[in-house]
């Protein structure tokens, strides 16, 4: 399918569960496939399907009680400067991730789909069901809180 791994991406952002994308992006096309007789703008066609993967993920956070953590897969030993090198990467990683954790849910779902997915922020106003100055206004305001953070924890 031409966008499952974007959904599957974006899926597994917001969820940080590999197995809970997976779900999240199948209900995402069992819904597509459920309700696409409703569609009715075809060019927005991509923002329409963000939508509904962004509000299965939602639903997924709403039947559970925790979020899962990630599952520690074995493979071949890395060498000691590939693990030092993974490490940093992790550790940035989750410390980018705790920072946006600490936003409101809507602006980061604007940092989520402008930086990771790069959609325009007038799709980012039809995913979100908002405004395009709300869109920019929330993206201004995520990206002040994410540099304050991330100055804290000494990453900028």
């Amino acid at each position: 399918m031409q966008y499952y791994d974007e959904i599957f991406r974006f899926a597994y952002y917001m969820t940080g569960s590999e197995d809970a994308a997976c779900d999240c992006t199948q209900e995402t096309f069992l819904r597509l496939i459920r309700f696409y007789d409703t569609y009715v703008e075809k060019r927005k066609f991509k923002a329409w399907l963000f939508r509904i993967a962004r509000n299965v993920c939602y639903d997924y956070f709403r039947r559970q009680k925790e979020v899962p953590s990630e599952d520690v897969t074995l493979g071949r030993m890395p060498d000691k400067a590939e693990t030092d090198r993974n490490l940093r990467h992790l550790e940035r990683g989750q410390v980018i991730r705790a920072a946006l954790e600490k936003l409101p849910r809507m602006q980061r779902d604007v940092v989520i789909l402008r930086f990771y997915h790069e959609l325009s922020i007038k799709e980012i106003a039809i995913i979100t069901d908002s405004k395009i100055p709300t869109v920019k206004s929330r993206l201004r305001q995520s990206i002040g809180k994410l540099r304050h953070l991330l100055n804290e924890e000494e990453l900028i």
